[in-house]
């Protein structure tokens, strides 16, 4: 008799349950089939006026989870050097306007969340390389580096990302873990309305 099948911890199933609807509208919208290059750097200066600022915001206490390894979770430099590679110079990614979203940061339990978010796209990405090169020759030498930025570690990665995310237990955390991550899903969708670049 084979054994049951284990369930998911609490706060990944609340995390999931809440934010799938979210996260399939938005990769609808996202044009990462785009086969213009010009549209395709302006997704990335996107992307770097709202990562830039937020991991900003999340370091104080991101530095403070344990096992986080936060300093090698950011996506800065990678942002950075495929804006370089797609022919910005520093003075133009000087310029990339920044999302200023209120987004809440204060506890471990909201980086998380938020985190949920950015460590679950860092994922994904992993099966967006080979399209992207595809369709507009780039790889992490030419362009592609964020969706690629830890390579062969990326499942290492989201393992580690997840044993600090199952820490939170108390339901009022889990909920307001849940709350960061939805109000992280909402705030990028519109960030990259404004900037003009979904579909």
């Amino acid at each position: 008799m084979s054994a049951p099948p284990k369930s998911l911890p609490l706060i990944l199933s609340e995390l999931r349950h809440a934010t799938t609807g979210q996260h399939q509208a938005l990769e609808k919208r996202i044009p990462f089939f785009t086969t213009d290059r010009l549209l395709y750097s302006r997704l990335i200066q996107a992307y770097y006026g709202f990562y830039r600022q937020l991991e900003s915001q999340l370091a104080p206490v991101a530095m403070t989870i344990p096992k986080l390894d936060w300093l090698v979770r950011g996506k800065i430099p990678s942002l950075e050097a495929d804006l370089y590679a797609l022919g910005l110079d520093a003075a133009m990614i000087e310029a990339i306007p920044m999302c200023r979203a209120p987004l809440a940061t204060g506890t471990a339990a909201q980086v998380l969340g938020v985190l949920y978010v950015l460590e679950g796209a860092t994922l994904g990405g992993q099966s967006l390389r080979n399209g992207l090169h595809a369709r507009l020759g780039i790889d992490e030498y030419s362009g592609c580096r964020f969706f690629s930025v830890y390579g062969t570690s990326t499942q290492v990665m989201w393992r580690g990302f997840l044993s600090c995310l199952y820490e939170v237990r108390d339901p009022a955390q889990r909920a307001s873990s849940v709350l960061a991550a939805k109000t992280t899903f909402s705030a990028f969708e519109e960030w990259l309305d404004t900037c003009g670049v979904l579909q």
